[in-house]
């Protein structure tokens, strides 16, 4: 990598880690407030949530260490792993941000098929995504770790149909959510209660959104990118994509907290139905 070239080749992905460890401190935060405010959550979810922060936190130090190891160990340095080699954090970070978006989109997946009512046709159409998009990752992973090659690595198709797969499978959860909560399916419900719903639905759609426009801003960048300083664009969207995942995740586990004190302010809650019910 040309050292004239560095700030133009390392800056968009600089930039990504920094907004990358905004959002991990704002899900360090969620995450804090997730277990002070559900102790009673199942072992199960509560395992669940634990893995995909800490593949989380791994992909945090990945990251950090890609750019000290750039920018800070090999700025001056004309050795040929300085020159002409990934550091070694970078297929770190690419296997842990994927193996949390996987996770992540599978929370949604079980999500959508309770709140369908178990329908097999729209799960299983986003299951088939999600793992579609996760295996293209775990490709790009693989080819960092067995050539750590930034041309290699920025320009390879595996990129852009892992996004385009994870956006279109971020759509169908959105869309799934409006459809089966949408004012007109809850009609039979009282006012309060599909408030209430409602507020549930906005915010699973407005975290969808957000990590589908992250991924389509990838794919779209590697689609677009003209020649090897181009490519690295992508790196700013790509540090980031992960956090956006997690961040959603856990925005619509908290949500409930707020439900929850207006229980005990004394809110006739009652009569809001389980989500499989809802028609």
């Amino acid at each position: 990598m040309a050292s004239n070239s560095t700030e133009v080749m390392w800056g968009p992905g600089l930039i990504g880690c920094i907004i990358a460890t905004v959002l991990y401190g704002i899900s360090f935060g969620q995450y804090i407030f997730y277990l002070r405010s559900f102790p009673r959550d199942s072992k199960r979810l509560k395992l669940f949530i634990m893995t995909v922060f800490l593949f989380e936190t791994i992909h945090q130090c990945a990251l950090l260490g890609i750019y000290w190891s750039i920018l800070g160990l090999c700025r001056r340095s004309t050795s040929f792993e300085c020159t002409t080699k990934l550091p070694w954090q970078m297929p770190l970070g690419v296997f842990m941000s994927y193996s949390v978006i996987f996770f992540v989109q599978c929370f949604y997946a079980h999500r959508v098929w309770i709140i369908t009512g178990k329908n097999h046709w729209i799960t299983g159409t986003i299951c088939v995504l999600t793992t579609t998009s996760f295996v293209c990752g775990m490709t790009v992973g693989g080819l960092a770790l067995y050539t750590r090659s930034p041309e290699v690595m920025f320009s390879t198709k595996w990129s852009p149909i892992s996004g385009f797969t994870g956006a279109l499978c971020d759509s169908i959860v959105t869309g799934s959510i409006w459809l089966f909560m949408r004012p007109a399916r809850t009609g039979n419900v009282r006012r309060k209660s599909r408030n209430y719903i409602s507020e549930m639905m906005w915010i699973f759609i407005n975290m969808g959104l957000f990590s589908c426009i992250v991924a389509i801003t990838m794919a779209v960048l590697y689609m677009f990118q003209d020649g090897l300083i181009g490519q690295f664009y992508t790196a700013a969207p790509g540090a980031v994509i992960g956090k956006s995942y997690m961040n959603s995740m856990m925005a619509v586990l908290n949500a409930r907290k707020s439900i929850r004190e207006r229980e005990r302010l004394g809110y006739n809650l009652t009569e809001l139905p389980t989500i499989p019910t809802i028609r």
